[in-house]
């Protein structure tokens, strides 16, 4: 039976009404029970597929013929009707009752034994639907523990029940004890269930998981790994007599790691090809003598063990690997939103600087030009009035014269004012004018020997660019002058490689250690190091502060091909 077959069926007929509207109306849930046209196929399949299945595992009946250790007919059941519905179960009935009544018993001790196999699988399936997270019930460890009570464990005993009482009451018991029959039903019913059911649920789901090739090369060695060791263990390959050695625990490991490795579907179809194969070896090794009923019990007891853990591993695995993705794909979404709202702030920084500097401009050019022409006119107003009052009142022209003085002094720092907020000759001659008429004012004013090293032949460059390394020398001077305590200061531009260097160093007490690193980083506290930061950011400058005893060196390299900030959104 092809599962791609299954998985298209599964979508037409797997449509169900609400549970809450099954609860008030009964004739629904019986309707569900009841098979269609459509479902005729599939039944027909089922049927097939079950009296095979089922016939090879009678072929290792041992207390009686209908009997035995290894019914794999159960998950069979199980995985059909979650998968096609419950219309699908007179495949179930008719498989059974055709595999019994070609085995042994009668017409009436074959619809018993049917009977309880169909109802077995009902009921499994209607508490894995109910209680177990339905189809997706091995995508859960919860979920994998629930099925396996509910179902491979309780559910199972109806079959082995009703199979056990239909052979005693028709008299087809054939002097079989009671108890190891009906152990040896349950045990072969639950041991289907917990190998076969996976391989069919898990493989009728779309998966989108995508393996390395290092993954894949860890999953086959896995693989072949479990065979081998399921080989060993299960024949006289390597030793004469092995089985009667309890080696089957070391198929433990290799068993875990498969499921570590793979995927569910992977280690749940690993899980079954291994237990085919140590039953085959364990037959082969028998060399044609009838094994032990005892042992085979117990060989599916481990396979029923090693089956739940592994499929207990690799749920907890992927479910694992799902929260690593998730967790990885949150951070990702998250380190992309940062980066996008840093280029934000990183633009609306650039901004916001380039509108300080034509606000700078703008009141550069009012102060010079209103205010520092009111006050010319009226210095000239009081020179005029000073020495027109001489004639009538000397003490009168020598306030005039004094208030002078006064306009004079204030129209000079309304004058250094100007030049400090936005220096014209930057506009009209350049950076290396700019400079020098600035450096020379600071000497004046500060009394600190700056020196100016310029690279040769330096002419004009972007507006933009001049003005950016003109504030980062005046607010570098503007520092120096307050917290440095040194009297020289050097100032270099050079150009290397289509790339602007630009040094400011002075010769004063430094920086501490702790006070470096406060400044030295993207969140520096200081207005003036993070506006000079953001400045020579803005170009897709590198700028960096590195100090010692021995004084502090501010540096900025520029690429000249960025001739103007970014200030993208």
């Amino acid at each position: 039976m092809r599962v791609c077959g299954f998985r298209g069926y599964t979508q037409r007929v797997s449509e169900k009404p609400e549970p809450h509207m099954l609860a008030h109306n009964p004739s629904s849930r019986l309707a569900r029970l009841l098979p269609t046209t459509r479902s005729l196929p599939m039944v027909a399949g089922l049927a097939a597929v079950y009296f095979l299945a089922c016939k090879l595992g009678l072929k290792l009946a041992v207390v009686h013929p209908s009997a035995t250790a290894v019914w794999p007919g159960t998950g069979i059941a199980l995985a059909a009707l979650l998968l096609f519905g419950y219309a699908v179960w007179p495949g179930v009935f008719l498989g059974a009752f055709a595999v019994n009544l070609a085995t042994a018993g009668s017409i009436v001790s074959s619809v018993g034994i049917a009977s309880g196999n169909t109802l077995e699988a009902l009921v499994g399936a209607y508490l894995i639907t109910k209680f177990a997270n339905g189809l997706k019930v091995f995508d859960r460890a919860e979920d994998i523990f629930k099925f396996f009570l509910l179902t491979c464990a309780l559910a199972t005993t109806i079959g082995a029940s009703v199979g056990t009482a239909s052979l005693f009451l028709t008299g087809f018991s054939r002097g079989a004890q009671p108890g190891p029959f009906w152990l040896t039903w349950w045990l072969g019913d639950m041991a289907g269930a917990v190998l076969v059911t996976p391989c069919f649920l898990l493989w009728s789901s779309k998966t989108t998981a995508l393996r390395s090739k290092r993954s894949i090369v860890l999953q086959g060695a896995a693989f072949v790994s479990l065979l081998l060791v399921g080989v060993i263990v299960f024949s006289d390959f390597l030793f004469s007599n092995a089985q009667d050695y309890p080696l089957k625990f070391i198929c433990i490991p290799f068993a875990v790691w498969a499921a570590f490795e793979m995927s569910p579907r992977a280690a749940a179809l690993a899980i079954a090809v291994f237990a085919a194969v140590a039953v085959g070896s364990a037959l082969h090794s028998a060399r044609g003598a009838s094994i032990p009923n005892e042992s085979l019990l117990v060989t599916q007891v481990f396979f029923s063990v090693v089956a739940l853990t592994s499929l207990l591993v690799s749920a907890t695995v992927t479910e694992r690997n799902k929260h690593e993705q998730t967790l990885e794909k949150a951070k990702i979404e998250l380190e992309e939103k940062v980066f996008e709202r840093t280029q934000q702030l990183e633009g609306l920084s650039a901004r916001l600087l380039q509108a300080q500097d034509q606000e700078r401009r703008k009141i550069a050019r009012e102060l010079h030009d209103s205010t520092g022409q009111s006050l010319a006119v009226l210095t000239m107003n009081l020179s005029a009035c000073s020495k027109t009052a001489e004639k009538v009142s000397p003490e009168l022209a020598g306030k005039l014269a004094e208030n002078e003085k006064i306009v004079r002094a204030v129209s000079d720092e309304l004058r250094t004012t100007s030049y400090l907020l936005h220096p014209p000759l930057l506009d009209e001659m350049g950076l290396q004018a700019g400079l020098r008429s600035y450096i020379e004012g600071f000497k004046e004013r500060s009394n600190i020997d700056v020196s100016l090293n310029l690279f040769e032949n330096l002419d004009r460059l972007p507006p933009q660019l001049e003005l950016m390394i003109f504030r980062v020398v005046q607010e570098c001077l503007t520092n120096i002058h307050r917290h440095s305590g040194g009297s020289t200061a050097t100032i270099s531009l050079s150009n290397s490689m289509g790339r602007l260097n630009l040094q400011i160093r002075d010769r004063g007490k430094g920086m501490s250690p702790e006070k470096l690193a406060a400044v030295a980083g993207p969140g520096t506290a200081g207005v003036g190091l993070r506006g000079m930061r953001e400045r020579v950011k803005a170009f897709g400058g590198e700028f960096e502060i590195l100090s010692d005893g021995k004084g502090t060196l501010v540096r900025a390299v520029i690429p000249l091909r960025a001739s103007s900030p970014a200030t993208e959104a």
